[in-house]
C-alpha cells in the first residue's frame, strides 16, 4: 500500500501527517522506525470531521495511539494552510473527543506560528514514586512532572520509562522534568510510547500547570514554546511548526 505523507516538526518533536488515507498501528510502527522507515515520533492521520474542520488521530511510535499533541497539532494547522486544506487563520480539528482550536499566524503568506487551545487541565493528587514527588496533571494525556534543581542533571532515561510504565498509571503516562527560573521553565521529556523527545506541547502545558504559573517559556532541547493560562482556565500553547519535505512509501 502505497502511503503519501509529509513530515514536520515542532521544536523537534517530529511527525510523519497523512491527510485522508489508512492507517493502522503496524503501519505506523514501520514509517516511525528511525533506521528502516521514515522516522518519527509519530504518525498523524488527519481525515474529515462532523463537528470541527478536520479529525486528528496520533499514532504514537509505538503505534498506540495517543489522546492529542500540542506540537503535533501545530504541525497540522500548518500543512492543512501550507497545501490548501484551509484558506483561514483559524481551523478545528477534533482530537481525543474534544474540538481543538487553532490560530495561524501568517506573514508574507508563510505561516510563522501556531496557537492552539489545549482545553482546560485536569489538576490531580500527587503522588510519591522512586523517591521523588510527582504532580500528575491531563492536558489532553496523562502526564507527570518533577521539579529540581538543575535540569542537566534530570534522570531522564532512567525514571522516564519506570514512571511512564508504573501501575499508578492505568494508561501509562507522559513524564516530565522541569526547572523554574522566574517565568521561564526549563523541561525535558519522556513521551509515552516514544521515547525521550526534543519537545512536547501537552508536556509543557503540564509543567506550567504544576508549576502555578500563568504564564512562561517552556525551554526544551528543541526550542522555546509559549505557554499561557487564562483566567478561565484554559491552556494554550504558541510556537513553529516546520516542514521538513514530503514523500510516498514504496
Amino acid at each position: 500500500m502505497t502511503i503519501e505523507f509529509s513530515k514536520y516538526h515542532g521544536l523537534g518533536n517530529d511527525f510523519i501527517l497523512v491527510f485522508d488515507q489508512p492507517m493502522d498501528a503496524r503501519t505506523a510502527i514501520a514509517m516511525c522506525h528511525r533506521n528502516l522507515g521514515v522516522g518519527g515520533d509519530g504518525v498523524i492521520r488527519i481525515g474529515r470531521s462532523e463537528v470541527a474542520d478536520f479529525s486528528f488521530l496520533l499514532y504514537n511510535a509505538d503505534g498506540g495511539i495517543a489522546e492529542v499533541s500540542g506540537n503535533g497539532l501545530r504541525c497540522v494547522g500548518k500543512f492543512l494552510y501550507d497545501n490548501g486544506y484551509h484558506t483561514g487563520t483559524k481551523v478545528t480539528v477534533e482530537a481525543g473527543g474534544q474540538v481543538k482550536v487553532l490560530e495561524l499566524t501568517v506573514t508574507g503568506g508563510v505561516i510563522t506560528s501556531v496557537r492552539a487551545d489545549m482545553g482546560i487541565p485536569v489538576e490531580q493528587d500527587d503522588i510519591e514514586l522512586h523517591g521523588r514527588v510527582w504532580k500528575r496533571t491531563i492536558t489532553g494525556n496523562p502526564h507527570a512532572t518533577t521539579f529540581l534543581d538543575n535540569i542537566e542533571a534530570a534522570p531522564v532515561t532512567e525514571l522516564g520509562p519506570l514512571v511512564e510504565n508504573d501501575p499508578a498509571f492505568r494508561n501509562r503516562t507522559n513524564v516530565e522534568f522541569a526547572q523554574v527560573e522566574g517565568d521561564v521553565i526549563h523541561a525535558r521529556f519522556w513521551e509515552r510510547g516514544v521515547g525521550v523527545t526534543q519537545s512536547s506541547g501537552t508536556g509543557s502545558g503540564a509543567c506550567l500547570v504544576a508549576s502555578g504559573l500563568s504564564r512562561a517559556t517552556v525551554r526544551t532541547p528543541g526550542g522555546d514554546l509559549l505557554v499561557t493560562r487564562e483566567p478561565d482556565g484554559r491552556l494554550f500553547v504558541t510556537g513553529p511548526a516546520v516542514h521538513v519535505f514530503d514523500g510516498r512509501t514504496a
